[in-house]
């Protein structure tokens, strides 16, 4: 099944029914992974600190909005643990009513960042700083869970804090007793066991549904979902605007932002592991990608749901059970809603500790230890500046902080790195007597002529580079420069005005300088800034031997001397 979406409207056109075997792979594929989101929805729900009800209607609605207006054909798209230390706060902060208004509000930042193409931009993100982020949002869940894991009591619930709530946590660890303990390592056996005797199976369905049943069957005293947020409701939402409250708009609007680049990042990420997943011939659209988490993000507030963004594992597993198309993750959705209704009683008596120790092995796999690890042995000291620096920010202050030091960071480290790569040349003979890059005729042209400077450009001439491309190119200002352009696709203005005061500078010592080699798309940019005029005419050649034989005063007839085997 094929959706194609016009650029200005979120209505799917030319749509190809599936054939009867594509429908039922694809249904078979979105069964398994609406299995596999019903525990976790529920789980994620409760650690943003919001009735598990909400983590339902996320995958129920965000699920199918996205999966029928996304760019990519594999993504399902549910409440994730990368969005809980985000959401969590804002819950923390201003209470779980605004959580709605956050979600539209991410939404609609979302659809500019589409219409403005940034879905390309971010998968330039650097590496570590993703592996630095992902890691310490997994911090922040395992010890966020601990409270609920070990039952503890007494604790500050508005500690915002890692270091206050950790050590709120401690002071309180003689309020623990050993049953919920024992249930919660009880699931995480499970949960760890149970993969290698049925891996075909959810192991956190196999576990939350194994624990719950033995709590309620033996009566065991343990906090569970009903105690705490009473029994799900089974009538579905009615849509509503009753969450906006202006006040908060300044407020919420940080937040908003980093739940949309995170989202995306995720959505992304998600996208590109379907294509790697499925085939090389598959790929997914960025900025629609972008556009159909918008959508869901818009609706699913109005809806009773969560910020929500494209899962990997869901996804991951979705396609290994044989997804081909959009509809896996609508029949993904249609699964959670059916489990919703049939299973809604039953899930009131699943104890708080399995669901913390659901959340535990999730966080555990989205941190990446393996590759965490490897990055901490083998990476440059400047990434693992970046790596570690991100995690602590995340840990210890804020998300968006860590995104916004990483990705500044990782910036800064580049233009180090690039000022050291060199602007320019000199056109010398190496150790064999050569002169690299040209052919042989003209390096013995260029070895003959001691009378002129020969110099070629590198790289980008560019804010970064524009000092020691100057210093590099000095010389007897007396004598003709010839400088080469070849290699330069890129200058800035930085650049341009450096170029254009060598030229000067020689022009008044009464040197010339010759450009040979400009690149299509860099002349008309010398034509607009007056680089070409400035020269003069018959200052700008094609090949190096003709600018070399028009300071004799004499312009030979062109050849390949100087272009085979490599132009010059």
């Amino acid at each position: 099944m094929q959706f194609s979406v016009p650029a200005r409207a979120a209505l799917p056109r030319n749509i190809v029914l599936p054939s009867l075997p594509e429908f039922r792979a694809n249904a078979i594929a979105g069964m398994v992974a609406g299995v596999i989101a019903l525990p976790l929805s529920i789980a994620l729900a409760v650690a943003v600190g919001v009735p598990p009800i909400a983590g339902l209607y996320t995958a129920v609605f965000a699920g199918a909005f996205a999966a029928i207006f996304g760019g990519s054909k594999y993504n399902i798209t549910g409440p994730t643990a990368a969005l809980v230390p985000l959401l969590s706060h804002v819950v923390l902060k201003h209470g779980a009513g605004a959580l709605p208004m956050v979600g539209l509000m991410a939404g609609v930042l979302l659809l500019a960042m589409s219409a403005l193409k940034f879905g390309r931009l971010v998968r330039f993100m650097p590496g570590t700083v993703v592996v630095g982020f992902t890691a310490g949002i997994a911090l922040s869940i395992i010890f966020g869970q601990a409270n609920t894991f070990l039952a503890v009591s007494g604790t500050d619930p508005t500690l915002e804090h890692f270091h206050a709530k950790t050590w709120d946590t401690i002071r309180h660890l003689g309020s623990v007793g050993w049953v919920t303990p024992a249930v919660g390592l009880a699931t995480l056996g499970i949960l760890v066991t149970t993969p290698r005797a049925w891996p075909k199976v959810p192991p956190a369905l196999i576990a939350i549904a194994a624990v719950t049943a033995f709590t309620w069957g033996f009566g065991v005293d343990t906090p569970t979902l009903a105690s705490r947020y009473g029994e799900l409701p089974k009538d579905l939402p009615r849509p509503s605007f009753a969450f906006w409250d202006s006040g908060l708009f300044i407020e919420l609007l940080k937040p908003a932002l980093a739940i949309a680049v995170l989202g995306a990042v995720e959505s992304l990420l998600s996208a590109v592991v379907a294509d790697g997943m499925a085939g090389p011939r598959i790929r997914h659209d960025s900025d629609r990608v972008w556009r159909g988490k918008d959508f869901a993000t818009r609706v699913t507030p109005l809806l009773g749901g969560l910020p929500a963004t494209a899962a990997i594992a869901r996804t991951a597993a979705s396609i290994r059970a044989g997804a081909t198309s959009r509809l896996a993750g609508v029949f993904h959705s249609i699964t959670v809603l059916l489990l919703m209704v049939a299973l809604g009683s039953f899930a009131g008596h699943i104890p708080m500790t399995a669901l913390a120790a659901v959340l535990l092995v999730v966080a555990w796999r989205i941190a990446e230890v393996p590759e965490v690890l490897k990055l901490l042995r083998r990476a440059p000291r400047e990434d693992l500046l970046v790596l570690v620096s991100t995690i602590l920010i995340t840990v210890f202050f804020d998300l968006t902080y860590a995104i916004g030091f990483g990705v500044l960071a990782s910036a800064v480290l580049l233009i180090r790195r690039l000022i050291n790569v060199p602007a320019a040349a000199a056109m010398l003979p190496d150790e064999n007597g050569r002169v690299a890059q040209v052919s042989p005729e003209l390096s013995e042209l260029i070895k003959s002529r001691p009378d002129i400077d020969f110099f070629t450009a590198q790289g980008m001439l560019s804010f970064h580079s524009a000092a020691s491309f100057e210093y590099q190119v000095q010389g007897d200002e007396h004598r003709p420069l010839i400088l080469r352009m070849k290699d330069v696709h890129h200058i800035d203005t930085s650049g341009l005005l450096t170029l254009e005061g060598i030229i000067e500078h020689r022009q008044k010592h009464g040197g010339r300088t010759i450009l040979t080699a400009i690149q299509p798309e860099i002349r008309p940019v010398f034509e607009r800034f007056g680089i070409l005029a400035l020269l003069g005419e018959g200052n700008v050649f094609e090949h190096t031997k003709d600018a070399i034989a028009s300071i004799d005063g004499a312009i030979e007839e062109p050849d390949q001397m100087d272009t085979a085997p490599v132009p010059a």
